[in-house]
Parts: structure tokens; C-alpha cells; sequence
């Protein structure tokens, strides 16, 4: 029977999302990361072809969790009540992964994968684009029968710049966004897309 593995590669990306939360990207060694849970660096090295993988991989699931969690949302949104409840989600979503959103809001993918992606992860990087895009377009066809340039940039705003302007501020001060903020999302909906004739 061989032995079981002292430290998994969940431990060691739950420290590594850790110390970028706390202290930014650059914080995230692995030396630190070993410190953090007591293992030995080879181990790291052992599951990670490279702390640029790592970090890589961390701030992918991020990112994943949000767009995931988001594009559901916005799958049963086919109007402006809809589209409401969709860019609501950000902020819900803050509130339950304050640290995650420090990793997203706060900092740049480049900040954790400078060059190209590791190959383990080149896959699932092409497709984040594609999806939200598709998600948003599909959206754009149930409320308003078409997307064009012009509705998705209006659709884009509303359901995801115009909250992560809101919400920045609040993840700076490690704090997650108040309840208050959802219903100046909600209108900062209705004002942008209200106005688009189906």
C-alpha cells in the first residue's frame, strides 16, 4: 500500500489563494506557500510543474466560480427583471467569496500568468471568452432579438462593469459590498437597457 500524500494539491492552492489575497500575487512563493502548511518545497514541486502553474490554476478556478455561478444566472434572464437579477450576482457572489474577489477585482490575469498559459491549463483559458460571450449574446436575443456590437456593449456594461465599479471599493477595504448596493445595480440596469426597443 503506498502512503497517503501529507499535503494535496488542494492545501497548497488554498494557502497559495491565501497569501494573493491577503498580499497580492507576488506574496505567493513557494517557499511561503510550503511555510504556510508546513510542507516540505518539494512536495510543491512534487504536484506543481512550476509556481507560474500554480498560480495559474488559482486564479483560473476564480475565475471559473464566478462565470460559472454568473452565466447560470444569466440563463433564465430573458428581460430587464432578468438582466437585474444577473448583475445582482457579482455582488452576491462577493459576499460569500471575499477572498476569491480580492483575486479578481482587485488584480489583472497577467498579474498571475505573465506569459503563456502552462499547457495543463491552455483548454480551460480558451474558453472563458467564448462562453461569456456566448451567455451574454444569447441574452441579448431573448430580450431584445438581436445582438449587435452596440447591445452587447450596453448588455456587458450593465451586467458586469457597472457592478464591478460599485463593488471595487468595497473589496480594496476588504469588506464585502453592502445589501444597499444591489438596488443601485438594479437601476443602473434599467436606466442602460430599459431604453432598447425589442
Amino acid at each position: 500500500m503506498g502512503r497517503i500524500a501529507k499535503f494535496g494539491r488542494e492545501d497548497m492552492a488554498r494557502a497559495a489563494l491565501e497569501l494573493a489575497a491577503e498580499r497580492g500575487p507576488q506574496a505567493v512563493t513557494v517557499a511561503a506557500i510550503a511555510a504556510a502548511i508546513g510542507a516540505p518545497t518539494g512536495s510543491i514541486y512534487h504536484r506543481f510543474d512550476s509556481r507560474e502553474e500554480l498560480l495559474a490554476e488559482i486564479w483560473m478556478d476564480v475565475v471559473e466560480s464566478f462565470q460559472r455561478g454568473f452565466i447560470e444566472r444569466l440563463a433564465t434572464a430573458s428581460d430587464i427583471d432578468g438582466a437585474a437579477a444577473a448583475a445582482c450576482f457579482m455582488a452576491e457572489w462577493v459576499r460569500g467569496h471575499l477572498r476569491e474577489a480580492r483575486l479578481l477585482l482587485l488584480h489583472h490575469r497577467r498579474d498571475f500568468v505573465s506569459g503563456k498559459w502552462p499547457p495543463s491549463l491552455v483548454e480551460r483559458a480558451a474558453t472563458l471568452e467564448p462562453a461569456m460571450g456566448a451567455a451574454l449574446g444569447g441574452f441579448a436575443k431573448r430580450a431584445f432579438g438581436r445582438a449587435d456590437r452596440e447591445i452587447i456593449a450596453r448588455v456587458r456594461f450593465a451586467l458586469l462593469d457597472a457592478p464591478f465599479g460599485g463593488i471595487k471599493p468595497y473589496v480594496q477595504e476588504n469588506k464585502a459590498a453592502p445589501r444597499e448596493l444591489d438596488a443601485m445595480v438594479s437601476a443602473t440596469v434599467r436606466a442602460v437597457l430599459g431604453g432598447i426597443a425589442r
